[in-house]
Order: C-alpha cells, then structure tokens, then sequence
C-alpha cells in the first residue's frame, strides 16, 4: 500500500514538474515569436521612456538597479522598426545571431581588452527587465533580438525584446573595473500609436490667417500664421519667413522610415502627444518649430518644450498682413533658383534682400532654411 501510495505520489510531481516546464518553454518561444510580430509591422517609432543603471565593482555587476537621472526631455534616443529592421536616427541594422553578434562585437576590442570583456547573464538580463517593469522573463539569451549595423561595423551593446507597447534594449557586454563604478543596464522605450493622429487633409483647404490667441506678441513672434497655396508665412522682426506645407502621403513609406530629420521630427511630436504618420500635414520653421495641422480649422504648434494651439479665424489673408508683392518676389525668386527655394525677405533700409535656401521642407531635409545666398529682391 505504502509502495503504491508513494508510486503516485513521484508520478504526479513528475507530472507538475513536467508541465511546468513546458509551460516555462512556451513562455520563452512566444517572446520572441511576439517581439517578430512587433518588429515586423509596417512602421512603427519608439520614443524614449525611462533608463536604469547599476554598480559595478572589481567583483563583478550588483543586481540592485537604479533609475537613470536622464530625462525624457533631454534623451535623444529614438527607434523605428519596420519589417524587422531597426533605424536609429540615421543608422540602420538588420537581426543577427547572438553568435554572431558576440563575434563581431570582440571585434571591436585588442584582444588584451577581450579577457576583461564579460557578457550578461539570464538572471542578470531578467533583473534588468524587471527594473523597467517589464512583467515577462526570458530563459535563454536568444529570445533577445540582436542587431549588427547595415554599415560599418560599430556594433551596440544592447539586445531588445518588445511586448504590447513598450520595447526594452537591454545592455549585454561589461568589461572588468579596479574601482567602483555606475554601467547602464537598459532602456525601455514606447510607440506613439497611443498618441493623438490628424486625419489626412488637403492642403488647398488651408489657406487662410492662423491666430494664437494666448500668444504674447512679440517682434519674434507674432502669433499669427499666414498659409497660402501651399506655403506657411510668418512676420518676424523685420522679415518674411517662409516653409513648404508638407503632405507626408506624397512620400513612401520606406523613404520616410530611412529619413533622419523625420525621425526627429516625430520624437518631437510623440513627446508633444501627437504622432506624426504618413496621413499627417505640417510644416516647419528655422526655430526648429513643428506645425501640425489637426484640423482644418486648428493646427498645433510644438518646440521649446510647449505646445500652443492656433484657430483658422479667417479663409482669407489681410494685404498688410502679407502684401501680394512680396509672394510674388518669392515666386520670382524660386524661378530663378529651380534647384532652391526662397526662404526670407528681410526689408531694413535700401531694397528688399531674399535669402535663398536649399530647401525649406522642414519636416523631411536637414538643411532646410539654411541661407546658402543672398540676392536683392528685383
């Protein structure tokens, strides 16, 4: 009785044990097979959300965490996944192995320095996913997604893994210390399709006076926009300012997603609250403002840490506020200069001069606004 009570007893642990197991097992293969599914949409952008950190002694790497003193403000990381690749800025990198990634990454090292090179363990990878509030472990180091540039051979110190909104990258390699010092462990980022969306609008309808009512008027800043035929106009000191309208739906997908000034574009937006997509109508400014037009009677202005909203108060535009000569200087101006675009028209005593830029798409070209040359206003 004893023998056979104890024969069911070793078999149901041995079953339990075993379910547990696979259910360890099935854990692990859906992170990675969810984190694909993540990193293989069309296009998504992660914008930074919090870092964390950790003491390192001539022992080895503590286990308490930190939260990094970084800033969503001042932190400059920014991702874009699409069809599997990554894009930081303007780096790509395509997936590699973790062999791989481990090879090419010693590399980068003279091979005295290579001894003192230690890679993360699984305790250590899940203690860090876990100071970023990340509710999922992982049991082996190939359920992280590794990268290896698509150019060059600088390789990154984290791996990722993505679940839900949030994508982690996590900090693989550390190299021996003689004294105590503070290493990053990783960052957790999230995507901006949880933040306001403009629907599609055509350009045509927007023409017309801009007004932000909370604006304090200044001679830098009038608070009122002017949009005509496709351009944005505004009076500062004593110049007209100009910038293209941008239909963000008249560019690929692809060529947005390589483009580096649109990714910073759209950090600036997510951190504003609003994303930035290819269904999206904005322009820009040389102050490094970003305008999106929501509506067809609200667009949002963004930079310097503020939002301020403007209301279309008229379809048309006052002959003071904007005087039909100085469009047509700017359109004489564009003829003349095919590969360029006027961008300013500064009037102070003697004849109007017209800075000339080499583009003033703001949204996609690093270099727009930039005066390349200067020319008097015929």
């Amino acid at each position: 009785m004893r023998k056979s009570s104890l024969f069911i007893l070793t078999f149901i642990l041995f079953f339990i044990s075993g379910c547990s197991i696979a259910k360890h097992k099935s854990t692990s293969y859906d992170i990675k097979t969810n984190t694909k599914k993540i990193i293989n949409a069309d296009s998504k952008t992660w914008i930074f959300n919090e870092a964390i950190n950790s003491k390192q002694t001539r022992f080895g790497v503590s286990g308490k965490m930190d939260t990094s003193v970084v800033t969503k403000a001042n932190d400059l990381d920014l991702w874009t996944t699409s069809k599997g690749e990554f894009k930081s800025i303007a780096t790509g990198y395509k997936q590699t192995s973790f062999s791989e990634w481990k090879k090419l990454s010693r590399k980068q090292y003279m091979e005295s320095y290579q001894k003192k090179l230690h890679y993360m363990s699984v305790k250590q990878v899940n203690e860090a996913l876990k100071a970023l509030g990340a509710k999922f472990e992982i049991s082996k180091m190939t359920d992280l997604i590794f990268l290896k540039p698509e150019i060059g051979d600088l390789m990154l110190n984290q791996a990722f893994v993505a679940k839900g909104h949030k994508l982690y990258a996590i900090d693989i390699q550390y190299m021996d210390v003689e004294q105590t010092t503070t290493i990053e462990r990783g960052k957790s980022f999230v995507d901006t399709q949880n933040k306001k969306s403009a629907k599609h609008l055509d350009v045509s309808n927007l023409n017309g006076t801009w007004i932000a009512p909370e604006t304090t008027t200044s001679a830098n800043d009038s608070g009122k926009l002017l949009v005509k035929d496709g351009y944005l106009y505004q009076h500062r000191y004593s110049s007209f300012e100009r910038s293209a309208i941008q239909d963000l739906s008249k560019y690929s997908l692809i060529s947005l997603n390589q483009n580096s000034t649109y990714a910073l574009q759209k950090r600036e937006a997510a951190q504003a609250g609003y994303q930035l997509s290819r269904d999206t109508v904005a322009s820009g400014d040389s102050l490094g403002y970003l305008y999106l037009f929501t509506n067809k009677k609200e667009l949002i202005r963004i930079g310097a840490g503020q939002t301020t909203k403007y209301q279309k108060t008229s379809d048309t535009i006052s002959s003071t506020d904007l005087p039909q000569n100085q469009v047509d200087i700017f359109t004489r101006v564009d003829t003349a200069n095919p590969k360029n675009a006027a961008s300013t028209i500064t009037t102070k005593a003697g004849p109007s001069v017209v800075g000339i830029s080499s583009s003033i798409k703001y949204l996609t070209d690093s270099e727009a606004g930039q005066i390349i040359n200067e020319q008097v206003a015929q």
